[in-house]
C-alpha cells in the first residue's frame, strides 16, 4: 500500500458488549474454496449449503475473499474522508440527480428519503461501474477525491471479477445452469452494466425523531438488484426477517462479508432464490455514540437483461410453476397491459426513483405498499425486537 495518499486512518469501532442480542444464524461461505482460473470449480457440498441458505434465509456470510484486513481498513479511511473531508458544498454540486435519472452515482444528502415524514440521515457516495472513465471522473466526482479514484476503482473491480463471480457461479450451479450462467449476463459492467460501489455514513437521529420511528432508521425493505456485499463494520444495527418472521441482527466478523440477494435475482430464479427483507435500527446503548460507516457493493445483471424467470432452468421453471398457481406470474399484470416486462436496469431505476418519496400507501397490516411494474413493493414497518433483558422486565413490571 506504499506511494497512495495519506488518509486519517478509520478506527473501527469497539464491537458491542451487551450479550442478550439475538443473532441471525448465518451460513458461511468460504470464497476460496471457489478455483479455477474463470471461478467454474465449485465443491458440491458448497452448492448444497450456499442453494439452501439463499433459497431458505437469503443472507450469509462469505470470507476468504483475497483482501487483508489492512487493505479493508484503508477503504473505510476513504468512506470516511469521502465525508468529512470534502466540503458541503462540494458534495452538494456533486450530488446524485436521483429522482431525474433513477441513479444514485455522486453524493446522496440526508433528507431524500423520507419515512413517516421524518426525513433520513444517511450520506453517501455512489460509484456506478460506468463512472471511472477520465470524462466522467471529473464530471461526477469533486477534485478533493480525484486523486483516490484509482484505488476506488480497483476495489470496485475486485469485487465484481473476483467476490461477484465467484458467487455466480455458486448459484448458476444451484439453478442447475452452466457455471458461468449468470456471470454471462453481469460482465464487461463498465460498458453495459450499473453495479454500484457505495461508501454510507449513517448519523445519529434527533431523539424526536429515532423516538417517532421506534429506532428504525432505514426501513425494511428488500434490494433491487441481483446480489449485494456488505463489507462486515462493528456497529450492530442490521437486522433482517428470518424464515420464522422474526427479526434478528447480524454479527460483525472482522474482514467477512455479509451477502444477500436482491429483487433482480428473485425475479430470474422465479421466487427460488429468497430477497431477504432487513433494515438498519439503531444500535445498541454501548455503541450509540459511534456513527455507522458502511462499504457496500450493489451488484446488478447488465442493463438489457429481461428478468423474466430463466426457462432453460428444471430449478426456475419448478419453483415459479409453483408461484404462478399459487399468487400469479411475476409479470402477469404488466403483459396483460401489453406493456413489456421489465429489465435489470429499468427495474433498478424504477426503484431508485420511487424509493423513500411517500408514495406508498398503507396496507391493513400498517406496511407500506406501492406498485411498480406490476409487482407490489413492501416497506416493512414493524416495530423494534425488544432484547430479553428488556422483555423480562417488562414482564415483572406488568405483574
Amino acid at each position: 500500500m506504499a506511494g497512495r495518499p495519506e488518509l486519517p486512518a478509520w478506527t473501527p469501532p469497539v464491537p458491542t458488549r451487551e450479550t442478550d442480542l439475538e443473532w441471525a444464524p448465518l451460513t458461511t461461505l468460504d470464497l476460496s474454496q471457489i478455483s479455477g482460473d474463470d471461478f467454474t470449480s465449485v465443491p458440491e457440498s458448497v452448492v448444497r449449503e450456499v442453494g439452501e441458505a439463499f433459497s431458505r434465509d437469503g443472507f450469509i456470510y462469505a470470507e476468504n475473499h483475497g483482501l487483508s484486513w489492512e487493505h479493508v481498513l484503508r477503504q473505510f479511511a476513504i468512506g470516511q474522508y469521502a465525508f468529512n473531508g470534502v466540503s458541503e458544498a462540494d458534495k452538494a454540486k456533486y450530488k446524485a440527480d436521483i429522482l431525474s435519472t433513477g441513479s444514485f452515482v455522486g453524493y446522496k444528502e440526508q433528507g431524500h428519503w423520507k419515512l413517516n415524514g421524518v426525513k433520513d440521515r444517511i450520506e453517501q457516495l455512489n460509484f456506478g461501474s460506468q463512472s471511472f472513465s477520465p470524462e466522467k471522473r471529473e464530471q461526477l466526482f469533486p477534485p478533493s477525491i480525484q486523486h483516490l479514484l484509482p484505488e476506488i476503482e480497483e476495489f470496485a473491480r475486485f469485487n465484481h471479477a473476483v467476490i461477484l463471480r465467484k458467487i455466480l457461479s455458486v448459484l448458476s450451479l444451484v439453478l442447475k445452469l452452466p457455471a458461468n450462467h449468470l456471470w454471462e449476463l453481469s460482465k464487461e459492467p463498465e460498458k453495459r452494466g450499473l453495479d454500484l460501489l457505495r461508501y454510507a455514513m449513517y448519523h445519529t437521529p434527533d431523539q424526536q425523531d429515532d423516538d417517532k420511528l421506534g429506532g428504525v432508521r432505514l426501513q425494511g425493505h428488500t434490494d433491487f438488484n441481483s446480489v449485494s456485499i456488505l463489507w462486515s463494520q462493528p456497529i450492530t444495527s442490521l437486522e433482517v426477517l428470518m424464515p420464522d418472521n422474526k427479526w434478528r441482527l447480524v454479527k460483525h466478523r472482522d474482514n467477512a462479508l455479509v451477502i444477500n440477494l436482491g429483487d433482480a435475482m428473485h425475479f430470474i430464479s422465479g421466487g427460488y432464490l429468497k430477497q431477504t427483507i432487513h433494515r438498519v435500527v439503531a444500535p445498541p446503548a454501548d455503541q450509540a455514540h459511534y456513527t455507522r460507516l458502511g462499504i457496500f457493493y450493489f451488484a446488478l445483471f447488465n442493463d438489457d437483461v429481461s428478468l423474466e424467470p430463466i426457462e432453460e432452468s428444471s430449478v426456475v421453471r419448478e419453483a415459479y410453476a409453483a408461484r404462478k398457481h399459487k399468487e400469479g406470474g411475476f409479470w402477469d399484470v404488466t403483459k396483460a397491459k401489453g406493456e413489456k416486462v421489465p429489465t435489470a436496469g429499468d427495474w433498478e431505476r424504477l426503484r431508485v426513483k420511487a424509493y423513500g418519496q411517500q408514495q406508498a400507501k398503507k396496507a391493513q397490516d400498517g406496511h407500506d405498499v406501492e406498485e411498480i411494474a406490476g409487482q407490489k413493493v413492501l416497506g416493512y414497518n414493524g416495530e423494534r425486537v425488544k432484547s430479553k433483558f428488556t422483555a423480562q422486565t417488562s414482564a415483572v413490571r406488568a405483574n
